[in-house]
């Protein structure tokens, strides 16, 4: 196993309420997709707004937790409790994806939370970069600009609203049975093993 993958590693999700998750595994199941075979149900029904990172050294969990907890204690902007409308479904890399309409507030506050936790997230050195860089493939030059900055490529221009609700070998029809979403928090998710789910170690409401 690479050195530099080093467990537990954390994420920040937004997490759409109960109806919408009822709804989709209403669509899983029309289509025969049962979502618990699923690999993506490790990571659950979310939009990914910080993507998996690992702890820098300089910081422990207590301190990501309660920066988390102050963030949103501050944070006036409440642009994700609207109602968001589905555009459709899409494949979006290897998944079937539920497209959502945004805006920029909500655009701002996801920016926003991606680049005020980037200072917990542990800094890779040459030889651990060329080893992660095999997550991703065919980078364009501001992608990779991204990556090395943020530790992620895909993001502002590279990113739109979605949730990905199957992967592309499990062929799903769309009914428009889904119309909106709503979401119920931002969460600060912790995956302690690499085959392990990602689980909500503290919420934003």
């Amino acid at each position: 196993m690479d050195n530099y993958i080093q467990f537990p590693r954390y994420s920040i999700y937004l997490i759409p309420n109960k109806l919408f998750v009822d709804q989709v595994e209403n669509l899983l199941f029309k289509n025969n997709v049962k979502f618990d075979n699923l690999q993506i149900s490790k990571q659950g029904l979310h939009y990914t707004v910080k993507a998996p990172f690992y702890l820098s050294h300089l910081y422990k969990e207590e301190e990501l937790i309660n920066s988390f907890q102050e963030y949103f204690l501050s944070n006036q902007n409440k642009s994700y409790k609207e109602v968001f409308n589905v555009l459709g479904l899409k494949k979006t890399k290897n998944v079937f994806a539920l497209e959502m309409n945004s805006n920029e507030k909500f655009n701002f506050l996801c920016n926003d939370i991606m680049r005020y936790f980037d200072l917990y997230r542990k800094t890779l050195n040459k030889q651990e970069v060329q080893k992660d860089l095999k997550r991703f493939s065919h980078l364009t030059s501001l992608e990779m600009e991204y990556y090395l900055i943020w530790g992620y490529p895909y993001l502002f221009e590279f990113s739109n609203h979605h949730i990905s609700v199957s992967d592309i070998t499990n062929e799903i029809i769309f009914d428009n049975s889904i119309k909106s979403l709503n979401y119920s928090n931002f969460s600060l998710m912790k995956q302690d093993s690499l085959n392990g789910k990602f689980k909500s170690i503290c919420k934003s409401d």
